[in-house]
């Protein structure tokens, strides 16, 4: 959850071309002209972002990584990074398990130019130059795993599925319950935008380095300010999550925020 900007994607598209894709210490910078060595394809997919059935044309993710030379195995989480910073991971596993495939979109082919305009907070924004769309074995089918639909997408990171699990959870055991569930919530809910411990997006504030997020804010106001942040702040881009999520899962997201204070990184 953004406690101060938003869980989503707010800037206008960028005169950007290239999708870097970076697995351990390779990494690659993919153009438009690289992209040419692929077969362009098109999909229908159900788009939760837009919440009806959209067409576009683009390159399959599985093409994508074997041009730029990487190859994820299924211990593998996959990180896409937005424009703003913005960051959605999944791990391969999950995917595998669906059945679902990964499509990085180029065009939108509902629109004779340019794409179909997101509404983001007050501003409609093209979610171009890639953007990425998951084809379902059926087309209405509704995966049980929880997709990232991440537009405006600038790179893709590929890394083992135990990596940052020290600085998230302090490379120790949990006792409390409590914690453990609110670092669940942090995961589902928060990490696409804030960092925590150096870890996750940067949409959002670091919540813990140099200083946690509750020394210097109480829980009274943290609670009100993630339930709704418009009613402090006028054209706040942040979602309210009083509908998404229930006062105990904010409180156990609070729990968490505070066990971790205690087990800050070195910058």
């Amino acid at each position: 959850m953004a406690l101060f900007l938003m869980a989503s994607h707010g800037h206008a598209e960028a005169a950007r071309a290239d999708l870097t894709i970076i697995q351990g210490q390779t990494k690659r910078d993919l153009t438009k002209n690289d992209f040419r060595q692929l077969q362009l394809d098109s999909v229908v997919v159900l788009d939760p972002v837009y919440n009806k059935h959209k067409r576009y044309s683009g390159y399959w993710l599985s093409d994508i990584f074997a041009l730029a030379g990487i190859h994820p195995d299924p211990t593998t989480v996959w990180t896409f990074k937005a424009l703003d910073g913005y960051k959605a991971s999944i791990a391969v596993a999950d995917v595998l398990k669906s059945g679902v495939k990964a499509f990085v979109a180029v065009a939108d082919l509902d629109k004779i130019e340019g794409w179909e305009k997101i509404k983001q907070g007050k501003e409609w924004i093209s979610p171009g130059p890639y953007y990425l769309v998951w084809k379902t074995p059926l087309e209405d089918l509704t995966p049980s795993v929880k997709l990232p639909w991440p537009y405006q997408m600038v790179e893709i990171s590929i890394h083992k599925a135990d990596e940052g699990l020290q600085k998230l959870l302090a490379g120790s055991n949990v006792q409390s319950g409590s914690v453990t569930r609110g670092y669940k919530v942090f995961q589902q809910s928060c990490i696409a935008c804030h960092s925590l411990n150096l870890e996750g997006g940067v949409v959002g504030p670091e919540l813990n380095v140099p200083k946690n997020i509750l020394e210097y804010e109480n829980r009274k106001f943290l609670k009100e300010f993630i339930g709704n942040p418009n009613s402090f702040r006028a054209r706040s881009k942040m979602p309210a999550f009083n509908s998404t999520l229930s006062p105990q899962e904010i409180n156990d997201v609070l729990d968490y925020l505070a066990w971790m204070g205690k087990h800050k990184i070195s910058e």
